[in-house]
Formats: C-alpha cells, sequence, structure tokens
C-alpha cells in the first residue's frame, strides 16, 4: 500500500496485468502523427472564426488607448470622458472616442514533458496542449498580435521568438504538430520560467499549457533559499499569466484490475503495485488526486495566475470560449 503515502500521483503510462494492457507511445513517423498533423491545421483555421478571434481580443486587452475622435453626447454614454474643450468651443456635450492599441505579444509556453504522453493515441494531454496552443497562435496572430513558442521539460527544448505574419503561424504551426511526438523527459518549470522570464521583457501574454506535475515547483522553500515558484510569481507580476491546466479524468481513477503495477514516465524505475481490486484503495486514490488538482488551482491563482482547465477528453474550443467569455465579462464590470 506504499502509493498511498504518495501526495502526487504520478501519470499512469503503463498497467500491467491480467486485465491491462500498455499504452502505445508516439512516435514521428507514425501514421497517427500524420493523421494528427492534418486534423491540428485543419481545424486551428476553421475554428479560428471571426467570433473567436473577438473573443480573444476582448479578453486580452491592448497595451493602450489612443485618441481617435470626439462625437455628440447621448444618454448612457460615460460622463467620465466627456470633452470638456469642445463643450466650452460649442456649448454642446460631446465625449472622447478612444480605440485601442493592441501592440500585443504572447508567448505561449508548451510542456513536453513525458508526463503529457499520458492518454490515447491522438488524445495525449500533449496533443490537447497541441491543439490549444494552435488555436490560441492562430486567434492572436490574426488579432495582430505578435505571437512566439515555447517548449519544454527539464528546460526549455525549443524557441520560437515573437513575430506575426503567415511564416510566423505557419512555423509555430509546424513545431505543435511535431510535439506530441516528442514527449518524454521530467517538467522542469522553474528553469524553462526563468529562461521565458529573462526573455519576455516587454509586458505581454504568457499561456502556459501544462499539467504542472512538478513536484520541486510547487515544494515548500528550504530556509535561505527563494522558493522554487519565484520566477513563476514575477512572471504573474509583470505579465498577464495565464495557466491552462490540461487534465485528463482518468488519471483520477483506478480501474478494478486486480494488482497493477504503476510507472513515473519522468522518473524511470519508480514504480508502484497497486491492489486496484480494493475499493477503499481505489477511493483513497480518487480523493487524493482530486485534492492535489483543487489544491493546484489554488496555489496557482494565489500566485496571481489566471488558471483555465481543459479536460483531455474534450475538444478545447469550447473551454477557450467560455474562458474569453469570463474575462471579458469581469474587464467590462471593472470599468464600471
Amino acid at each position: 500500500m506504499a502509493f498511498l503515502r504518495i501526495r502526487s500521483q504520478p501519470a499512469i503510462l503503463r498497467a500491467e496485468g491480467r486485465h491491462s494492457r500498455s499504452i502505445p507511445a508516439w512516435s514521428e513517423e507514425s501514421g497517427e502523427l500524420s493523421r494528427a498533423a492534418r486534423i491540428l491545421l485543419v481545424r486551428s483555421r476553421r475554428e479560428v472564426t471571426g467570433a473567436f478571434v473577438g473573443g480573444y481580443q476582448s479578453a486580452f486587452r491592448g497595451v493602450g488607448i489612443e485618441f481617435e475622435e470626439s462625437r455628440p453626447y447621448v444618454p448612457g454614454d460615460d460622463v467620465r470622458f466627456l470633452d470638456a474643450s469642445v463643450m466650452a468651443r460649442t456649448g454642446v456635450p460631446y465625449v472622447k472616442r478612444f480605440r485601442e492599441e493592441r501592440d500585443q505579444t504572447a508567448h505561449l509556453v508548451v510542456d513536453v514533458s513525458g508526463s503529457m504522453a499520458f492518454g490515447c493515441p491522438g488524445r495525449t494531454k500533449g496533443a490537447v496542449a497541441a491543439h490549444t496552443a494552435a488555436l490560441l497562435s492562430v486567434a492572436a496572430l490574426r488579432a495582430g498580435d505578435r505571437v512566439g513558442l515555447w517548449t519544454f521539460d527539464a528546460g526549455i527544448r525549443e524557441e520560437l521568438p515573437p513575430a506575426r505574419g503567415s511564416r510566423q503561424a505557419r512555423q509555430i504551426l509546424e513545431r505543435l504538430v511535431a510535439a506530441p511526438g516528442r514527449l518524454g523527459g521530467p517538467t522542469g518549470l522553474a528553469d524553462s520560467l526563468a529562461r521565458v522570464r529573462s526573455a519576455a521583457r516587454r509586458r505581454g501574454l504568457v499561456f502556459v499549457l501544462s499539467d504542472f506535475r512538478d513536484e520541486h515547483f510547487f515544494a515548500t522553500a528550504k530556509d535561505g533559499e527563494p522558493p522554487p515558484r519565484t520566477e513563476w510569481i514575477a512572471l504573474a507580476r509583470r505579465h498577464d499569466l495565464i495557466a491552462i491546466l490540461i487534465h485528463d479524468p482518468r488519471e483520477d481513477s483506478l480501474p478494478n484490475a486486480g494488482t497493477i503495477r504503476i510507472a513515473d514516465p519522468e522518473r524511470p524505475g519508480r514504480a508502484r503495485l497497486l491492489a486496484t481490486g480494493s475499493r477503499e484503495v481505489r477511493e483513497r486514490y480518487r480523493e487524493a488526486s482530486e485534492a492535489r488538482r483543487r489544491a493546484l488551482v489554488r496555489r496557482l491563482r494565489r500566485d496571481g495566475a489566471s488558471v483555465l482547465t481543459l479536460r483531455a477528453d474534450q475538444v478545447p474550443l469550447r473551454g477557450l470560449v467560455r474562458f474569453f467569455s469570463e474575462r471579458s465579462s469581469t474587464r467590462r464590470r471593472g470599468h464600471r
């Protein structure tokens, strides 16, 4: 029953036993990956409609506003924007109109560590993260923003500096298409985010797409040492930081399959035998997993990030649209 003392369960990639089988691994040459590449490219172009781009723009404001014109006041206009100089000349109330200057930079930081390989071919957490990042990149580029891409495991694996245009879109999508076939290695959030923060000097948007399975990152700081989340907190203070938690509900429960072996994909040789035939074992595992996720969301929000949880068994489009809508509503209420 050793696993009951583990507070953060590893993702289950291999289940060995009479009633279970291994989950196939991705390979860059596999037919599934080629098919996933086509689906990702087609979906990202089809799903990012004008309304989706509008939702993105409403959710994430530009870096400033610029005066556009003054027009006659109509009932319902905000009196804070009355143009005193025009009123003094004409004797008629006018209000100033402004337009938002976007000039925004979006950084997509995508986890490609071993734990992101959990799931079925084409529906791994890594594949969902890639699809989500593709939707965000196309929306941001259509809105006129610069977009950069970072992939990481123990550290930054690949970096594409922010830019605009169709060439940048192609480069981002090509890397995202390949990412699900290269999942592996431990998760190193602290070192990876330090690299992102040093490069992202200008205020912008930082989307971190991960399952956040990094025990060191959330550990309590030792005496005299900075907390592992120092870079994360610094990013939240400087940028609009959005944590996109990719979650597979199958990680929250154990099958009733007798004795099985679970292995941590990020730490070779670290495995446990679990007696899944026991109802108590299955229930305690479920409770511990759900408690971990709730605590994780609370911690990320307390550190200053906005949090969006996306299920790996659902398409990310609806979750993004709902998130954009909620942020837009909060933004409007804040301006009242």
